[in-house]
């Protein structure tokens, strides 16, 4: 039991989460211990003990609540922490934000997906905390910046050494009679002087702003940095009640208080634009979706399928079914053992163009009345996208022509954010009904390829028919690749 005892103190300390002095003031006990034996056996040996804070980077009342199945397993907080916890991925003070750290380290989320021990391989390169912030100088959350308090020190004519965020909690937040600047979002020496009762209190700044001041709505700087009205209406647009305060708001946006845009539609326009709140008629519930193959590569047809699988899956209620027009009868044998029987060729195997292909296909569709969604192959459909344009198309009664809206960048033409009118309809992923098929049929079968698209929708405006986007049906089409070869071939 001694040396099991014995090696649990070595593991603390070499972790350099087990701060002697820390933990005295913490308890209110002498950092010798009482009654001749040593502070860190008390610690380990007294459960009421475990909830103190060992140091500046570990609470253990704070892992302890954040952590509901350690609290039942009869284990040290710290020892789990240093043996799993951090490895784990868990939070180990209220002041360490690890999701804000890893975007630091991990900017391209290479490293999040954890293994089968639920353990991530990014904090396998470091043997625990304390290493990865010295390493790494990463900022411990949004409210403490390294920079901003090596400054500070150094205009003090002081050094700033170790781990910044554990210099400040173990000096109280102060320099003297003064408190130090730790944030370029709060202000903690304004935070003190404008509220004189933390002062008699003897609170270290950025711990009280952190856990009770941002709920109290206390003044944090001389400059009001988050309006009461930005954030009512913040929460309004994303549909988060959350954001309505400014812990919720912070935490919404991963500590970076600032917001680029909300997703479009907001939660707000989807209940507020009839057509985007619309769910289709049962006897309306149905879709075909056909794709004009040429030259696709065995990774793009497997995605497609894969994304066409999903939405069959995720449809209920819904009757969808799918083809594919070959248009290089060169591949079909590549393209059928991928897709089964879900092929179509031309009778003399020739490439009849884009527009005659999907004719071919609606052809197949309109059969029944069902509505027609045609996809570029080289794309995919995000969840809910095959769904949304029918109950969309549904909305209109079969008179629009209807293009999905694209991701990771939307088509380069406008359209009207409230109306959702556009000029033209792009082909890469659109929906026709059976409607306007029966009055202007499909495409000019005399266009091969490009600007079909265009013909077919100012033929659909001129029988009096919509042209609209659905911004709830997300098709990924990435044309990237498209802008970098144009900057190539400028070179």
């Amino acid at each position: 039991m001694l040396n099991d005892r014995l090696s649990e103190i070595s593991v603390m300390r070499d972790s350099g989460l087990l701060d002697l002095d820390y933990l005295a003031r913490t308890l209110g006990l002498d950092r010798n211990g009482a009654a001749g034996v040593p502070l860190e056996f008390l610690y380990l040996e007294n459960k009421k003990y475990w909830t103190a804070a060992t140091s500046a980077l570990f609470d253990g009342r704070h892992y302890l609540e954040e952590n509901v199945d350690i609290r039942g397993a009869d284990m040290n907080p710290l020892l789990h922490y240093i043996r799993h916890g951090f490895f784990e991925g868990r939070s180990p003070t209220m002041l360490l934000d690890i999701d804000f750290v890893l975007d630091q380290i991990d900017p391209d989320r290479q490293a999040r997906e954890a293994d089968a021990r639920g353990r991530y391989p990014i904090f396998e390169r470091y043997s625990g905390l304390r290493e990865l912030l010295l390493t790494t100088d990463a900022n411990p959350s949004p409210f403490f910046e390294n920079a901003v308090f090596r400054a500070d020190m150094k205009g003090r004519a002081c050094e700033a050494v170790g781990v910044p965020i554990e210099q400040y909690l173990n000096a109280g937040g102060r320099w003297g009679n003064e408190y130090l600047e730790c944030s370029s979002f709060a202000s903690m020496p304004y935070y003190m002087r404008v509220n004189a009762d933390l002062e008699a209190a003897n609170v270290i700044p950025l711990i009280h702003f952190v856990q009770y001041g941002l709920s109290e709505s206390r003044r944090f700087s001389p400059d009001e940095r988050v309006s009461q009205a930005f954030l009512r209406n913040s929460a309004h647009l994303f549909g988060n009640e959350g954001y309505k305060d400014l812990r919720g708001f912070l935490a919404g946006t991963r500590g970076t208080g600032s917001i680029a845009g909300p997703a479009w539609p907001t939660p707000y326009a989807q209940a507020s634009i009839p057509s985007l709140r619309h769910e289709a008629r049962k006897e309306a519930r149905a879709a075909f979706i056909g794709v004009v193959l040429y030259e696709n590569s065995n990774e793009e047809v497997e995605r497609l399928k894969a994304s066409i699988q999903n939405e069959l899956a995720i449809s209920n209620g819904y009757d969808i079914d799918w083809a594919c027009y070959v248009n290089d009868a060169a591949n079909e044998s590549r393209y059928r053992k991928i897709l089964g029987d879900r092929l179509i060729l031309d009778r003399n195997r020739e490439n009849i163009g884009f527009g005659r292909a999907h004719n071919a296909l609606m052809r197949r569709c309109f059969d029944l009345d069902r509505l027609y969604i045609g996809a570029n192959p080289d794309g995919y459909f995000t969840p809910g996208c095959v769904k949304a344009l029918v109950d969309f198309s549904d909305h209109y009664q079969g008179q629009a022509l209807i293009e999905a809206a694209t991701a990771p960048i939307d088509h380069p033409k406008w359209h009207d954010p409230v109306r959702l009118d556009t000029s033209w309809v792009s082909g890469a992923c659109f929906a026709m009904s059976r409607k306007i098929w029966q009055q202007i049929g499909g495409f000019d079968e005399k266009i091969h390829m490009y600007c079909e698209d265009v013909d077919l929708s100012w033929r659909v405006k001129l029988i009096g028919g919509l042209l609209k986007v659905c911004p709830t049906a997300r098709f990924v089409h990435d044309v990237t690749p498209r802008f970098s070869a144009a900057k190539d071939e400028a070179k």
